[in-house]
Parts: structure tokens; C-alpha cells; sequence
């Protein structure tokens, strides 16, 4: 009895013993791979967090000024805080040809000289580089100039994150695995003995594993010693392969001493031998279980859930590390959102714009029309009707500022008339509770800038002030001449001494701390509660002021107020004369026109407009029935006036068809979308015109006044 005892007691043993390991094996081999999962996604949130951040960088109005000036003390020094800002360990910028223009490390033994082969060979937009000892995860993002096909290439900004050891452990709190990071098969960080690294590599050669199953565990001999492994390729020019390591022979080294238990204990023994490896399992795999489901929520750009960490081991580490990029990744994604809905508003601003103009130039026209034959009592109020419409004119222009849609177009302007044409929409603005007072000086140089551009600084800066006065104040705006001297270049690197014009903006609002105002031109900073600021206020003013030539400063106390000074260069020139507001005179013609206007209230005014001053009119609705009327039209069409933008058939589209059938016409464009103006501008054939809306018939009649004064120039240009 005793001898099959013995027996059963010794086969019991050689089934928990060969089961535990296979078990210990299954155990070690989930978490491994749960954590390079986990690993996986926690580095590919990081890396868009970087690679979003250099593709900020790169947009940067200032990183572009810097580029273009191609000298490497200036763009060196003028870059040094993006490093800071960016929160990035590397940051390069490298011109056109290759050239580093500027480098910047957190640490000081990083030199450009071992970085240039590293640029040579990184041509996509991410790549890993093993620079001075540090391994760095690095971001590329072109830097480019111009719009359209004045878009040229100004060099590129590599942002580099450094990942370390530490910076796993921080992250992922990988507890008693062991890691180990290869680059193209050779072994640059682990921390695993350095000594061992030839025996991981030689292992890997060997293993089935390296011939293409990567991300699958299975075991290694190093130092004599047995590991299981789980590996990550993180993809980039020159991938990384991330190894974590367990200790089979230390995970398994328990089951003798187990077995030595089962003697004496007996078939006891293999009870509490089953209920330790049930709450080992239940331990460390189900928390790893559920980062993993965390990190399948990150893949549907799910940022709400949450992840509890309870105690202080290496997986409620993890897990509150996890937690904390979630809330990370989560403001980022919202403040994304709200500059895209400020981008939807820029967009709705336009469209809306388009269909004003419309409606202005109706009111304008049937009210030129009606003055013509109205009586003595009749016409003040249709005076007031058009000066109506002039007005919705310029609150169209002040729209179009407000969301950055309007067409770029410096001009001689003078700074305190600009002012002054604001002040009411200002008080509406800044609301009755604030004080709006000016002191603009006399004989102020003129300035040449974009009058809309011009007038959303000072939107921008009033709406800051108007913020920083919750309960009332007072906001002044000064004008006045100045000469910026040798000694405040000297402090101001990016001046250029000479005469200016002063824009200063003052509040008495709550003022700024020094923190604050070394980052309020940072694009998405704002100090404002959530909703309330994108914080695009001021760095738009930034970027505009610099687009100008000009330069700006802050001054701020805490308590007392904030002073923003802009300085733009000053010019000797003639003031801009406004189209809208020169006198034209009526012109009378004879010619044949064709007018295309999908607006049938537009085209009604435009018809008995041009019928008044002797012309002959054929009208259609869009560019297919104007093609349909031209090929039934048995005499000559001199003029073509069509809208730009039509259902069915384009102006574009139709002005072509109509050349090839009709040598010699003419061609008058017209538009209420600003953006299509602006890109359709440059497709124009050289003898046409483009009108924005509104415009009055006087200006309408002098454009074709202006065909009949050179017709053998306009007849010329159309074959």
C-alpha cells in the first residue's frame, strides 16, 4: 500500500510539476505580451503627441521668418525656447540643403557633427536615432512658405523625445521584466548586464522567432539562464524592436521547493500549490487585461473611460500612468476641436458673405434706379435705404476680417482713420460697462498694411481686454509717431531701427503675471476657463503683425492693467483711394451683352441696369442655358459677364466653351466667395476682369467702357 502511495504520490508530482510550468510558462508569456501591447499603444500616443508638435512648429509664422533668413546665429538663437515649449530633448532645424541652421538638446554632450548622419538618412517623417548614448524618438516635419504656386520648401524641424529606461519604467512600471531595445540587430539599451547582450542577440539568431513571427513570445538561453520574451517593432525609417524579458528558470524555481512540500504534505500540498498560481494569475494578468482593454479604447479614440489603480505595485503603476496620458490625450483632443469649430465659424462667415453680397448689391442697384425718377420727398429715404446698403458693405469687409477669409490686399492706410472707423463697433463689442476712449496724435505716418488684417489686431486686442475687465474699466487706444534707435535694437534682435507707427492698447484690467505673458503668443494658450478661448486671439495679432514688418511688445502688472504695442514700419506714400468710394462716372454703350447670374433678383436689377444705358441683354440662369442661348444668338455677342460660381456650369467652364466659339469676347467675372476669387484669379485669361461683390453699375458700366477704349489689345489677347 505504502509502495502505490509512494507511487500515485510520486505520479501526482510529475503532473503538477510539468502542468505548473506549463501553466508559469502561459502566464508569463500573457503578461509579457499584454505589457508590449500596452507599451505599443502608450509609445504611439506619445509619438503623436511629439509628431503633432513639430507639425506646430513648423506652421509657426516666427520658425518660418527665422528659416528664410538661412543664418545660423539667428535661427539658433531665435529657436532656443522652442525646445522648453515643446517639452520635447532634441530639436533641430536643417534649411533646404541640409544645412543645420539650429540645434538644441537637454542634455549638453549631444553635438551637431554625430547628428548629420543620422539627418542624411531620414527621409520620412519619423525615425529613431541612437545619438550620444540616448536613444531618441524624433518627429519630422517639413517647413514650407507660400501658398499655392508660390509654396517653396524653406527645410525641415526634427523634434526628438528621449526614451530610456527610466522613461519605460515611469511609464510602464514593467516591474520584475527586464528590457531590452535593438536597433537593425544590435543591442543599444536593456538592462539586462551589457555582458549578456552578445548571448539575447546570439539567441534571437537562432530562435525561429527572428525569421518573422516578432511580436509572439518564446524563450531564450542567456548567461545559462532561461528567458521568456515578448517583443514590439516601433515603426520608423530605421525601426527599434522593444524586448521584455521574465526569468523562466526564476519563475519556475519555486516548483522544487514545492515538490520538496508535496513529500511531506502530500496530495494537501497540491491543493495549496493550485491556489497559489490561481491568485498569481489573478494578480497580474487581469489588471493587464484590462490596460489592454484600455488600450482598444484608445483605438476608437475613446478618451473617457477610466482605469483604477488600487495599491502601490508595478500594475497599479502602470495603470495610474496609463490614466494620466488618457487625461493628457483627452485636453489635447478638445482643444483641437474647438479650433476646429472656430474653423467652421471662418468657413460659415464666408459662405454667408457670399449671399450678403448678393443682397447688398440688390438693395444698392434698385436704389440707384429709384433716385433716377423719384420725387423731392421720396428721395432722403431712398438716400437712407442705399446708405444702408453701403453700410452692410462694410459690415460684410468687417466679417471677413473677423474670420480671416478676406483676400489679401496691403494698402497705404492711415493708422488713426482706422482707428476712429472702429470705435463704434468696438463700444458694441467691449460692452457698455468699459470705457472706450482714444488719444491718437496728429500727423502720424501712414502704414502699409492689409486694412482688414489691420483691423482684426485691433478686434483681437479689444476682445483681450474686454476679457481681462470682467466687472468694468477702461480701455484706451494710442496712436503716435516713434523712432526705434540702435539701443532698442540692441534688446530686440528682431527689429529693424527706423521709423514707425505706434498702435498702443491699453487696459486697466487684471493684469498678467511674468509666467503668463512668456507664453500668450503661443498658439492654444489661454488662461481663460474652458470654452471661453481657443487662445488663437494673440497669436493670430502676432503672426499678422510680423506679416507686416512690425513688432510687438507687452507690459503687464498684476492688478493694474495690460499695454500691448505694436510698432509697424512707416511709410511716405499716397493713401490707398477705395474703389467703393471713387466717383464713377455713367458710361452709355451699344454692344451686345451676355449676363449669366444664377441669383434671379441680381440678374433682374443687372438686366434693367444695363438696358437703362442703351445696351442690348441676354440673360441666363446658369452656364448651361447661357451656352444653349450664345448658340442661338444669331448676331455678335461683344461682352460676357458671368458670376464665378454657378450650379450646373461654372463661370470658368464657360467663359472657355464661349472663346472657342466666339473669337473675341470679352469677359467679366464677378464673385461673392473671397476664397474662390483669390484661387480662380490666377486661371484668368489676361484680357479679363474680376469684380467682388457688391459693386455698382457705374463700376460695371466703366469696365466695359474700358474694352471699347482698347479693342485691338482685348482682341489680341483672346486668340
Amino acid at each position: 500500500m505504502l509502495a502505490v502511495v509512494c507511487l500515485l504520490t510520486a505520479a501526482v508530482l510529475t503532473v503538477v510539476h510539468q502542468g505548473m510550468r506549463a501553466h508559469v510558462r502561459e502566464d508569463l508569456s500573457t503578461g509579457l505580451a499584454a505589457q508590449s501591447s500596452v507599451y505599443s499603444k502608450i509609445e504611439e500616443a506619445r509619438h503623436a503627441q511629439t509628431a503633432q508638435s513639430a507639425a506646430l512648429i513648423s506652421g509657426l509664422p516666427n520658425v518660418k521668418a527665422l528659416m528664410s533668413t538661412n543664418d545660423r546665429p539667428t535661427v539658433q538663437d531665435g529657436s532656443e525656447s522652442l525646445l522648453q515649449t515643446s517639452g520635447a530633448d532634441l530639436l533641430i532645424l536643417q534649411n533646404e540643403e541640409g544645412e543645420v541652421l539650429a540645434f538644441h538638446a537637454a542634455s549638453g554632450n549631444l553635438s551637431v557633427a554625430s547628428a548629420q548622419p543620422l539627418l542624411r538618412n531620414s527621409d520620412s517623417k519619423r525615425d529613431w536615432w541612437f545619438l550620444g548614448g540616448r536613444l531618441f524618438d524624433v518627429s519630422l516635419a517639413d517647413i514650407t512658405s507660400g501658398q499655392g504656386p508660390s509654396r517653396h520648401a524653406l527645410g525641415r524641424v526634427v523634434l526628438g523625445r528621449e526614451l530610456s529606461l527610466q522613461s519605460l519604467a515611469d511609464a510602464g512600471s514593467f516591474g520584475t521584466s527586464e528590457l531590452l531595445i535593438q536597433q537593425q540587430g544590435k543591442a543599444l539599451l536593456g538592462s539586462l548586464p551589457q555582458q549578456s547582450w552578445g548571448d539575447f542577440e546570439s539567441g534571437l539568431a537562432k530562435s525561429p522567432v527572428a525569421a518573422g513571427r516578432r511580436n509572439q513570445t518564446n524563450s531564450v538561453m542567456v548567461a545559462g539562464e532561461r528567458y521568456v520574451y515578448s517583443s514590439v517593432e516601433l515603426p520608423g525609417d530605421h525601426p527599434i524592436q522593444l524586448y521584455s524579458l521574465r526569468s523562466y528558470d526564476q519563475a519556475t524555481g519555486f516548483l522544487w521547493s514545492l515538490n520538496r512540500t508535496l513529500l511531506i504534505l502530500g496530495l494537501a500540498a497540491v491543493g495549496l500549490g493550485a491556489l497559489i498560481v490561481f491568485l498569481l494569475s489573478r494578480q497580474i494578468t487581469r489588471p493587464l487585461e484590462l490596460l489592454a482593454d484600455g488600450a482598444r479604447h484608445f483605438a476608437r479614440d475613446d478618451f473617457d473611460f477610466r482605469l483604477d489603480a488600487h495599491g502601490r505595485d508595478e500594475v497599479a503603476e502602470l495603470t495610474r500612468s496609463f490614466d494620466q496620458m488618457r487625461t493628457s490625450l483627452k485636453q489635447s483632443r478638445d482643444g483641437m476641436l474647438r479650433s476646429a469649430r472656430l474653423e467652421a465659424v471662418g468657413r460659415l462667415a464666408g459662405g454667408v458673405a457670399h449671399d450678403f453680397n448678393n443682397l447688398v448689391m440688390i438693395i444698392k442697384g434698385y436704389s440707384d434706379i429709384l433716385l433716377a425718377t423719384a420725387s423731392a420727398e421720396a428721395k432722403p429715404m431712398l438716400e437712407e435705404i442705399k446708405r444702408a446698403g453701403e453700410r452692410a458693405t462694410g459690415l460684410t469687409r468687417q466679417l471677413l476680417a473677423f474670420s480671416r477669409k478676406q483676400v489679401l490686399d496691403p494698402q497705404i492706410v492711415d493708422a488713426n482713420q482706422s482707428v476712429q472707423n472702429m470705435v463704434k463697433m468696438l463700444r458694441v463689442l467691449i460692452g457698455e460697462d468699459i470705457e472706450l476712449a482714444t488719444s491718437l496724435a496728429e500727423g502720424v505716418h501712414r502704414i502699409q498694411v492689409d486694412p482688414g488684417q489691420f483691423e482684426q489686431v485691433i478686434m483681437n486686442l479689444a476682445v483681450n481686454a474686454r476679457d481681462a475687465m470682467p466687472d468694468g474699466g477702461k480701455l484706451i487706444l494710442e496712436t503716435k509717431r516713434c523712432h526705434l534707435d540702435e539701443a532698442y535694437v540692441a534688446e530686440h534682435s528682431e527689429v529693424i531701427p527706423g521709423s514707425y507707427v505706434l498702435l498702443a492698447v491699453t487696459d486697466s484690467g487684471c493684469g498678467m503675471t511674468r509666467e503668463i505673458r512668456e507664453h500668450i503668443f503661443e498658439p492654444f494658450f489661454t488662461t481663460k476657463e474652458l470654452g471661453r478661448g481657443t487662445g488663437l486671439g494673440l497669436a493670430t495679432v502676432y503672426g499678422i503683425v510680423k506679416q507686416s514688418r512690425g513688432h510687438i511688445s507687452v507690459y503687464s502688472e498684476v492688478g493694474l492693467g495690460t499695454t500691448f504695442k505694436i510698432y509697424l514700419p512707416a511709410v511716405e506714400k499716397s493713401l490707398s483711394v477705395s474703389t467703393a468710394e471713387s466717383v464713377v462716372p455713367v458710361h452709355r454703350g451699344s454692344e451686345t451683352i451676355l449676363l449669366v447670374e444664377d441669383e434671379a433678383a441680381l440678374r433682374s436689377l443687372a438686366v434693367e441696369s444695363l438696358k437703362r444705358l442703351g445696351y442690348k441683354v441676354l440673360e441666363a440662369g446658369d452656364g448651361v442655358q447661357a451656352l444653349a442661348i450664345a448658340d442661338g444668338h444669331l448676331g455678335t455677342i461683344d461682352v460676357l459677364i458671368t458670376d464665378m460660381i454657378m450650379p450646373k456650369m461654372g463661370g470658368l467652364e464657360l467663359a472657355g466653351k464661349l472663346r472657342t466659339k466666339r473669337t473675341g469676347i470679352r469677359t467679366i467675372f464677378m464673385s461673392g466667395y473671397t476664397e474662390a476669387a483669390t484661387l480662380d484669379r490666377a486661371r484668368l485669361e489676361p484680357d479679363a476682369v474680376l469684380l467682388s461683390k457688391p459693386f455698382s453699375i457705374e463700376t460695371l458700366a466703366s469696365k466695359i467702357m474700358d474694352f471699347q477704349k482698347k479693342p485691338a489689345a482685348m482682341a489680341a489677347s483672346a486668340h
